[in-house]
This record gives C-alpha cells, structure tokens and sequence, in this order.
C-alpha cells in the first residue's frame, strides 16, 4: 500500500507534564531518514523534487491533450459514487415501504380496516398522538438541556437557549448523515458562533455524545437481560418476534455502540494500551481492504480518541455535573424510545396480556431499545429501511391488518423524518435572520462611522467666496 510522503508515522502515546495523553510522531521521511542514520534537516524543496517526473508529465499531458486534471477524475468519482448511492438507497427505502404496505393491506390474511374505523381510532385515541409529540420535545429538550448542564459547569453561563439550539442542529445532521457521524462537528460550530468558547465548544459536544452512547448500551443490554430472563413478563407475541436473528444483530449492535466509549475510557487510564488497540484495528482494517490509508487514518483515530478522553477527563473531574448529565442522557433515550410506544397506542396497539400500563410501556420500550441497538450499525441515514421493516415485524402482531403501515409512518415520521423538516426550517430561518441582522449591524457601523466624521467647513467657504466678490465688485 503506497503512503504519502508527508504522512505521520505514530512512534508512542507519552503523557505530558499534566499527565494528559499526548502523540509523539514524526513524518514518514523522517522517520526513514533516522533509520538509514541521515539527517533529518529536510526543506521543502527536497519534497518538490522527491516527486516523480513521470508522473508530473503524466499529469501535463492529461490536463494539456484532454483538459482533465487529477482533481477532475476524483471529483466525478465522487459524484458518481454519490448519485449510485443516492439512487440505491431511494430505491431499498421506497421498496421497504412497499413491501410493508402491501404486506399489510393485502397479504395479512385478516380483515382490514374501514375508513369508518380509522376514524373512530382518532376520535378515541387522540390523547396518545398528543402523548407522541410530547415524547418527541422532551426528547428535543433533554438533548439541549444536558449540554446547558455541561455548558453551566464550563463557563458558569447556561446558555440556555444557544444549547437548545445546538441541539436542533445537531438532531437534524445526525439524522441526514450516515451512521450519525455529522451532528457532532456542527454543533461545536454552533457553540462557538453563538457565544461559547472554542474550547469549551470542542469538549461539550464530544462530553453529551459520550454520555448518550453510554446511556444507550446500558438501557440496551438491560432490555437483553431482561427479555432473555422475561423479568418484565413480556408477551410471548413480543418474544417470538425479536428472536434469534434479532438478538445476534442485537448484540452486534451493542458490540459497535459500546466500542468509542471503551477506547475512550481505555485512554484516559492506559493511554499504551489504547494505542496498541487502535493500531491492531487499524491494520486489520488495512488487510481487509477496508481502510486504504492506513497511517493517516491511524494518526487521525489516536488524535480524536485522545481528545475524547481529554474532554471526558475534565467531565469526571466533576463528578455530580456527570452524574446529572449521565441521568439526563437515559431520560432522553427514553423520551425517544416512548414515541415508538404512544403512536403504537395510538392505532390500538396491545399485547394481548392484562397489565398495567406502566407495565405495557416497559414492555414496549424493551423492545423498542433492542429494534435500535439491533439497526445502529446499519448505513444508512437514520437507519432508514432497517428501523422500519424491523417495527413492522415486532409489533404488526398487535395491531388490527391495515393499521401497522399507518403505525409505523407515524412512528417514523415524528421521531425521524420530523427532525430533519424540523432542522432544516430551522437552519434555513435562522441563517436568514443572523444575515438580516449582519445587514443591520453593517448599516449601524456605517451611520456611527459617517456620524463620527467632523463636519465640513462650509462657513469659511462661504466667507472666501464674499470676500472674492467684493474684491471683483
């Protein structure tokens, strides 16, 4: 595998005089210079001439003959490689719907719904779709309320309302973007734009993301636990639907979900050990042809993970500012899970067992925390087609034929699809009205600049031209 001159090449993980976990690298060239004993003082020039004059001929003669550039070839690769995948998951989505349309409107074998009882549905059931929404802001307002929390313990500010802002903004690119890899990066932008320091912006992010992902596997493993020892007396329709191939993906979720935290905890007490961790995944990825660069991507791994654990140092440092936000995180996962439960309420949904309610909620919220562990790893945005054929499965059990369909887009339009229109409102309003007023604060500096100015002497302009006119008079 070819490396780039310039590349880092990680020689140890140190602690520094603060006992923070810090790299020691050098670049490739250097690297190989010490081990042939040269010396290591390179300029740049010699950079410029290490490169290859075939392929700088090459690449004149591609741009000169046909006009194409190197940047040209990646950037329609890249475009391709976007519009096939764009068109390939368009396609599963839209097939998933139909599959689960049809499957329950016409291949149920059971009668299905009137429009008379659809009707009757929402006349009686209209508290739950009221209960849904409500699940769905708290899950908006703990989101923005744990990283108000942290922000209060960084900068004695809350900045209540920049904090749930940030987390709209950060809801919305989570849910746009594969895996839920864009909402971090964007909401320390936001953080730092509105007020926050660049530091404290950085950590606070990566602190709520690490607290949530924790949150996550243990209400994750707790359901396992729980459905495998039946604690919660769960429904043998419920049972019999998550069965074993949803308990091995399951579990291979909770292996993915579970892995960042590890490395994390791993580095801020044997910052080696990390290392050599990240190293051996790497090179493994490496041999399987999954990571093409591996010393970049190595290199970028240890950078994050060690800035994790900075930001996760400094969180424990507090413990009773952690342990609020740690309880915060599980109130918000179970906000999210909850709206899974209400809009199944709203359709009807039960067991088939007379229990309490209470008891019917933890019931379906095991489930519920087991359906997102098992399509976490999934890549596509928000698990599109894997979350929805899954809730289709598991619960179309416990509704009327024709009503799982309507379950399920609700279900998936508030807590999913509802982000995203929400966000993107809100980014569109508010990228709007930060330039209305840029313009106003613009119009203000120049009125205050040209009020500033000292005035101009007309009177003594005047008195020269009299005295011009006297003298030709």
């Amino acid at each position: 595998m070819r490396r780039k001159k310039n590349s880092p090449v990680i020689t140890k993980i140190d602690m520094d005089e603060n006992s923070e976990p810090i790299i020691v690298e050098v670049s490739e060239k250097e690297f190989l210079a010490h081990a042939n004993h040269e010396e290591v003082d390179i300029q740049k020039a010699d950079f410029v001439e290490m490169k290859s004059d075939k392929t700088i001929g090459k690449q004149m003669a591609m741009k000169r003959i046909f006009g194409i550039t190197k940047d040209d070839i990646i950037y329609k690769r890249q475009k391709t490689f976007k519009t096939v995948i764009s068109i390939l998951f368009i396609v599963f989505m839209v097939g998933v719907l139909a599959f689960t349309a049809y499957k329950d409107f016409f291949a149920s074998g059971r009668p299905v719904t009137t429009w008379e009882d659809i009707k009757q549905i929402f006349l009686s059931n209209w508290v739950f779709l009221l209960l849904a929404i409500l699940s769905l802001g708290l899950f908006y307002f703990f989101k923005g309320f744990k990283l108000s929390v942290l922000c209060k313990s960084l900068t004695k500010k809350y900045h209540f309302r920049t904090c749930m802002e940030t987390g709209i903004v950060g809801l919305y690119y989570n849910n746009i973007t594969p895996l839920a890899v864009g909402g971090q990066p964007f909401e320390i932008y936001h953080l730092s734009k509105h007020g926050v320091h660049g530091g404290v912006a950085s950590s606070m992010p990566i602190a709520a993301y690490f607290l949530n992902q924790i949150a996550f596997v243990l209400l994750s493993a707790v359901s396992l636990i729980f459905l495998k020892t039946n604690v919660l007396n769960t429904p043998e329709g419920l049972v019999s639907a998550f069965g074993t191939e949803f308990q091995v993906l399951a579990i291979i979720g909770l292996s993915t979900c579970i892995l960042a935290p590890f490395l994390v905890i791993v580095f801020c007490l044997m910052p080696k050990v990390g290392a050599a961790l990240v190293h051996f995944v790497i090179w493994l990825g490496s041999k399987l042809r999954i990571i093409r660069t591996p010393e970049q991507t190595e290199a970028k791994t240890v950078k994050n993970v060690i800035h994790n654990a900075r930001c996760l140092k400094k969180l424990a440092r507090k413990p009773l500012v952690a342990l609020t936000a740690f309880i915060i995180s599980l109130l918000e996962n179970i906000a999210c899970a909850s709206i899974a439960f209400f809009s199944l309420k709203f359709f009807g949904f039960t067991t088939g067992v007379t229990e309490s309610f209470i008891m019917e909620w933890l019931q379906v919220l095991q489930i519920t925390f087991l359906l997102f562990v098992a399509v976490s790893f999934v890549p596509t945005p928000g698990n599109v087609g894997a979350s929805d054929l899954s809730f289709f499965v598991l619960f179309s059990f416990g509704l009327t034929a024709g009503l799982a369909f309507p379950a399920m887009m609700v279900w998936r339009g508030l807590g999913f699809y509802s982000t995203i229109l929400i966000g993107f409102l809100f980014a569109t309003f508010k990228k709007k009205s930060e330039l209305k007023q840029a313009e106003k604060e613009a119009q203000f500096a120049t009125l205050e600049e040209c009020e500033s100015q000292p005035p101009i002497e007309t009177a003594s302009v005047l008195d020269d031209s009299e005295d011009t006119n006297i003298e030709e008079n």
